[in-house]
């Protein structure tokens, strides 16, 4: 009886080991310490190695890149003056006591149109200059006599009302020439190249130039 039941316990025991014999990998020892080894080496080279500058922030420079040593700010250069410098209207003499140049007048609302306003409009005085052309808009008695300047984008005009016993007023000789007429006698007034002095009402800038009213012929003091 006692030997029937030992066999079936010796057999169990020798199908527990067979099973851990295959669960269980023995390799040499020597083998085992090389990886160690190499495990032990791969932890140092992780822990020591450090990342690339470069590849964390590409955008950065080099620090030997190459700087321009006599790199200086460009100048600009200062616009030139103007050719000719117009006086501050304040340093000119009182109006009522000048002749004033067609020229200068036309300069000066050329330069600052506030100014000249101030020291013009509304004021009549005296306007010196060079007849260039003659204008006689239509259905009205108005003519006008334009003046020489050196801005003809500014002209001087001078606006006149004939005499009452004119019955006309018009130009000749294909507009170098103005007339009137009175009764059956034709009378010269201007011509375009003489020089006159004007007296007239400033109403300032008007009409693509500097307009006087209310003007008459003066002669030259």
């Amino acid at each position: 009886m006692t030997r029937i039941l030992v066999l079936p316990f010796l057999v169990l025991i020798g199908q527990g080991v067979f099973a851990f014999a295959q669960e269980t990998v023995t390799i040499p020892k020597s083998r085992l310490e090389e990886l160690e080894r190499k495990e032990a080496e791969l932890e140092k080279l992780k822990g020591t190695a450090k990342p690339d500058p470069a590849v964390q922030n590409p955008t950065a420079k080099k620090k030997d890149e190459a700087v321009p040593q006599n790199s200086q700010p460009t100048s600009v250069a200062a616009p030139a003056p103007p050719a000719t410098e117009i006086r501050s209207l304040a340093s000119l003499a009182p109006l009522e006591k000048n002749t004033v140049s067609a020229t200068d007048l036309a300069a000066h609302y050329r330069a600052n149109p506030g100014m000249a306003d101030e020291r013009y409009r509304k004021h009549t005085f005296k306007v010196q200059g060079e007849i260039v052309g003659f204008e006689k808009p239509p259905l009205v008695r108005n003519y006008y006599i334009l003046l020489k300047t050196a801005e003809p984008q500014t002209r001087v005009i001078c606006d006149f009302y004939p005499p009452d016993n004119f019955k006309s007023v018009y130009t000749i000789n294909a507009g170098s020439a103005l007339v009137g007429t009175l009764s059956d006698t034709r009378v010269p007034i201007a011509k375009v190249g003489d020089q006159v002095t004007i007296e007239g009402r400033c109403k300032g800038l008007s009409g693509g130039g500097v307009k006087l009213t209310n003007c008459e012929l003066r002669a030259p003091k």
